[in-house]
């Protein structure tokens, strides 16, 4: 059977081939949600799939995202993902997508092989957003989403993970804690892990460095049991003391329960605890556990909403932080 054209799809339709074009690249602004839909009906039903090669080069444009994720294993991810392929789908973009695994060297290339794809332009979930690799990009063509680089070149969406966590810590302080520990991966330079361990500094008023327990992030079993050993003695010389933790995120906090297990620590008889970022399985611990809620779906949207706006506009323009609002869900954790 030989294949459909947008000719036959103009003719089924009943619409020009000029409304068909549009709809099949997204252009909907002066079409009515009745003709959508009609479209939509008629290529399902025939199977039509437009040659999207020839497409783009009548237009001269490659309607291709390349995505950069810095660990597909961080269930920050999927969310975020979800939200940019959303946004893709609805106007006609397709998607490439790599994952660093962590890896400077390896986001690097992956960078290079996204611009060996002539992608129409890039969101990056960055390892190392102030990499040498980025100066050679513009802001015209790229978001940033999560960790943010020393000097703003680019649009960057990211959460209020200073206020945030000042404001939840704030809540355990007034519970009446006596100490309170910030509980992380290595600070290094990560711009969220800095900047939420600076809102648990203002909250408590501990100088920089104190109460500050580090996880080792992928590391070797023995560099997680000194960890463990860390919490068994703070625990063991607490005495009477009222005791609290607040996880950076949710992986953290798992590190932090399980260590507190082997010595059948729980909360909040023997210490409280809270956390950045909340996921379904938390849903089901008891009690529940107090947390920052962050909407990574809604940070993958705006990101690639902001970037499909900027591609259209093709101007440049000075680049700015968006911060996306976070919500305080306190529960019975401390």
């Amino acid at each position: 059977m030989e294949k459909l054209t947008i000719n036959d799809i103009a003719k089924i339709s009943g619409y020009s081939i000029a409304t068909v074009s549009n709809y099949l690249n997204g252009n909907y602004q002066k079409m009515s949600q009745k003709t959508r839909d009609h479209l939509a009906k008629v290529i399902d039903q025939t199977g039509y799939r437009p040659n999207s090669t020839a497409r783009n080069l009548a237009k001269h444009e490659n309607k291709t995202i390349g995505v950069s994720i810095s660990d597909i294993t961080n269930p920050f991810t999927s969310p975020v993902m979800s939200g940019i392929s959303e946004v893709c789908t609805q106007h006609g973009y397709k998607m490439i997508f790599t994952n660093a695994d962590n890896d400077q060297k390896k986001e690097v290339n992956n960078i290079l092989s996204l611009r060996t794809e002539s992608v129409s332009g890039m969101i990056v979930d960055a390892v190392d957003p102030n990499s040498p690799i980025y100066k050679s990009l513009t802001n015209e063509a790229l978001v940033m989403v999560d960790r943010q680089a020393k000097e703003l070149l680019f649009d960057t969406i990211v959460t209020d993970n200073r206020q945030a966590v000042k404001e939840m810590v704030t809540h355990m302080v007034q519970a009446g804690y006596d100490e309170l520990y910030f509980v992380t991966w290595p600070l290094e330079e990560v711009s969220t892990r800095q900047m939420r361990y600076q809102g648990f500094l203002e909250a408590t008023g501990y100088a920089l460095g104190e109460h500050l327990l580090t996880v080792p992030h992928l590391g070797q079993k023995e560099a997680y049991q000194q960890f463990e050993a860390q919490i068994e003695t703070l625990m063991a010389q607490k005495g009477t003391k009222k005791i609290g933790f607040f996880t950076m995120n949710a992986r953290v906090f798992l590190r932090l329960l399980k260590a507190m297990q082997l010595k059948a620590y729980q909360y909040p008889r023997d210490y409280g605890v809270a956390t950045y970022e909340e996921f379904d399985w938390m849903q089901i611990m008891r009690p529940e556990i107090s947390c920052i809620r962050q909407d990574s779906k809604k940070i993958g949207v705006m990101a690639a909403e902001l970037l499909l706006a900027k591609l259209l506009d093709k101007k440049s323009a000075l680049p700015q932080k968006y911060i996306v609002p976070t919500e305080i869900i306190l529960k019975q954790s401390f």
